[in-house]
């Protein structure tokens, strides 16, 4: 796609799209008979570089912003042409607690090192907690090593968009959007 899904000529095509989409059992159930979400993710994919099946598998939605899985975040930066590699290890860190490391190089740029340990993930209460956290914890220490790094050296190419397994560990927040009726007082 290389234009947006929004431009008149474009809109009722993929449209049409979305709606033959939702309909389908092959989308998450998020997206199940909601046309208007899947052509948002549609968009939102398109700007980052994703084909209409891969924004729909790989963005969902929390609390009413989208976020990308931690593998398709990285696809998204290995399609940038100023993308050059990546290397993850999991390391000890002095105490002897796991460490996930993540570096990355991109071009006209000195490598970027970042590390998650379990110090980190107990200082932010994710340590053992029921989930992820607790069933696949090296993945969860290398998914917020990853979304860090990948974030940091390359925010151009993402416009902002965070990372499913973090966005998951947020605490929902309350919306302190001043009403109407209040500003009218």
């Amino acid at each position: 796609m290389a234009s947006s899904l929004s431009i008149p000529e474009n809109f009722e095509h993929y449209y049409r799209v979305a709606k033959m989409m939702a309909a389908s059992d092959m989308v998450p159930k998020a997206y199940k008979g909601s046309p208007q979400n899947v052509l948002v993710a549609m968009e939102f994919g398109a700007s980052l570089g994703l084909v209409p099946l891969a924004a729909v598998q790989n963005i969902a939605v929390i609390n009413g912003r989208p976020a990308l899985y931690g593998d398709a975040l990285l696809a998204v930066v290995q399609g940038n042409p100023d993308y050059e590699w990546i290397k993850e290890t999991m390391e000890k860190d002095s105490s002897g607690e796991k460490t996930a490391v993540c570096i990355i190089k991109r071009k006209n740029h000195d490598e970027h090192r970042v590390e998650f340990s379990v110090a980190d993930a107990k200082k932010a209460s994710l340590w053992g907690k029921q989930g992820p956290w607790s069933q696949f914890p090296d993945r969860m220490l290398m998914m917020r090593a990853r979304a860090f790094a990948i974030r940091n050296l390359f925010a151009d190419a993402l416009f902002g968009i965070r990372v499913v397994e973090e966005v998951q560990d947020y605490r929902e927040s309350k919306d302190v959007t001043p009403k109407k009726s209040e500003l009218l007082g």
